[in-house]
């Protein structure tokens, strides 16, 4: 990779992050909003696993190679030509999938996990906020790493699969913009 692309990626990561962090966090403050307990560690819980299954891609897409995808390509495998992309640019998706998104929800389940130990304290007058948090962020900082430590396990031995998998949503919603072009185009 050159240098100037090397800071150009650099820089358009940090404004993606800079924005899908906001974008993201706007998202779960309005969802946490005036809701019960259970409803708030489904938010958390769902929090986390987005951060596991990036995970999971961003080893996955560094774990293959190219070939199995051209030939599914060959015989015209709806989702292989994406697949293919994503492997070729395995560093961006990598850093996409592992950093950005992990880091986003890491920040973001520590606050949510704040907010519900605020909940629990409020409901239940005689706990301590702290010890409630300190526990909880304990339990998601446990759930994340060794969900991400299974994930790596999963990535290695299925790699090709998740890839392919990835390929073939990446293709189903290129097509829906397709469509939804189109059909905005014959209205004009």
């Amino acid at each position: 990779m050159k240098k100037e692309g090397r800071y150009s990626w650099t820089i358009k990561i940090t404004i993606i992050s800079f924005f899908l962090s906001m974008t993201i966090s706007v998202i779960t403050n309005v969802m946490f909003e005036n809701v019960g307990l259970a409803i708030a560690f489904l938010i958390l819980g769902i929090v986390v696993l987005i951060g596991i299954v990036f995970d999971i891609l961003g080893m996955s897409v560094t774990s293959v190679t190219e070939a199995p995808f051209h030939a599914m390509s060959t015989h015209g495998v709806k989702g292989s030509k994406e697949a293919i992309s994503l492997i070729r640019n395995a560093e961006k998706v990598s850093n996409f999938c592992n950093d950005v998104i992990g880091d986003i929800v890491g920040i973001i389940s520590g606050g949510l996990v704040t907010a519900i130990a605020t909940l629990i304290a409020s409901l239940y007058t005689d706990m301590k906020m702290m010890i409630v948090n300190i526990v909880l962020a304990g339990i998601v900082a446990a759930v994340t790493i060794g969900g991400k430590a299974f994930g790596k396990t999963i990535a290695l031995s299925k790699g090709k699969d998740i890839i392919y998998f990835s390929g073939r949503v990446i293709y189903f919603f290129k097509n829906i913009f397709k469509r939804n072009k189109k059909s905005e185009k014959r209205k004009c």
